[in-house]
């Protein structure tokens, strides 16, 4: 059996965009597992009619999301599960304390260690990781700064807090690269972001680029700076004449909408998982995200 749930779809979280590509991730991915073996799935109240109609998946209700992680440690302690994958955002410690519960049986994590979790999550961290290794944009270490107008007069100023990261804006191409990581690191596809004032807004998946072999071996060289990285990794990446590690996400990304592998990704990620060598095609789409 194989524990899966994506965090949005299990609170019932009000931010429609998030929830939006949540269900794109959680849609995508079930139906592959589905296809493999039984699943078991966290959702919220409100989402259950979506999926009641699903052969092979086995629903538990959420009525609130503080039952979250005491219900994912009933499950893990009642049923025999012997793989387990969760998409959640880093922030406010989420995934990682997830991924902490998960790491306490005796299953096997289809995605990252949360000590990977704890570097790649915060992206100081990740610069500090990867700063000797790749080039990336300078960052600033996160306290307290003024930010004030050059020429300007009459005590104007914003204050940005710990809370916030201040680094150095880089014009070029918005890429990614998705990756399976394991005993091996295998580099998936090449992806355009498309990026605007909104945030994520969509992707062309699996395209040419003259740099992408280039682009595969930055992105290689920065996962590999940080420890425990597993099953699918995203990496941000900004293209001019140099090739520019922005982030690393030690989790699914919306860009898997748009992922055609063959095996499917679910199919890799347990190979994966069970230290298998990878063998795959890939193929991609271009999707928009409408927020």
């Amino acid at each position: 059996m194989i524990l899966f749930f994506e965090y949005a779809l299990a609170s019932g979280f009000e931010d429609k965009a998030i929830l939006k590509e949540g269900k794109m991730m959680f849609d995508t991915l079930l139906k592959q597992f589905l296809e493999i073996d039984e699943v078991i799935s966290l959702i919220y109240k409100d989402f259950i009619d979506d999926y009641k109609d699903f052969k092979n998946l086995k629903i538990v209700e959420i009525d609130d999301e503080n039952e979250i992680e005491k219900k994912l440690n009933n499950i893990l302690k009642s049923e025999k599960i012997d793989y387990a994958l969760v998409i959640a955002p880093e922030d406010d410690g989420i995934l990682y304390n997830l991924t902490k519960i998960i790491e306490n049986y005796p299953v096997k994590n289809l995605g990252c260690s949360s000590e990977a979790i704890k570097i790649a999550g915060n992206k100081y961290l990740t610069y500090l990781s990867i700063k000797d290794a790749v080039k990336t944009p300078k960052t600033f270490p996160p306290k307290r700064y003024v930010i004030k107008k050059i020429d300007s007069c009459g005590g104007k100023f914003s204050l940005v807090d710990e809370n916030f990261l201040i680094q150095e804006f880089v014009e070029g191409e918005n890429l990614s690269v998705s990756l399976i990581v394991g005993k091996e690191i295998y580099p998936i596809s090449l992806n355009r972001q498309y990026i605007d004032e909104r945030g994520f807004v969509g992707s062309e998946v699996a395209i040419k680029h003259n740099l992408k072999d280039k682009i595969f071996n930055e992105a290689i060289k920065a996962v590999k700076c940080i420890n425990g990285l597993n099953g699918y990794v995203g990496v941000d990446v900004i293209v001019n004449e140099d090739i520019y590690i922005i982030e690393i996400n030690p989790r699914i990304t919306t860009t898997i909408y748009g992922l055609k592998t063959n095996p499917s990704l679910a199919e890799l990620l347990i190979k994966n998982a069970n230290n298998e060598e990878l063998k795959f095609k890939v193929n991609g789409e271009r999707f928009t995200i409408d927020k």
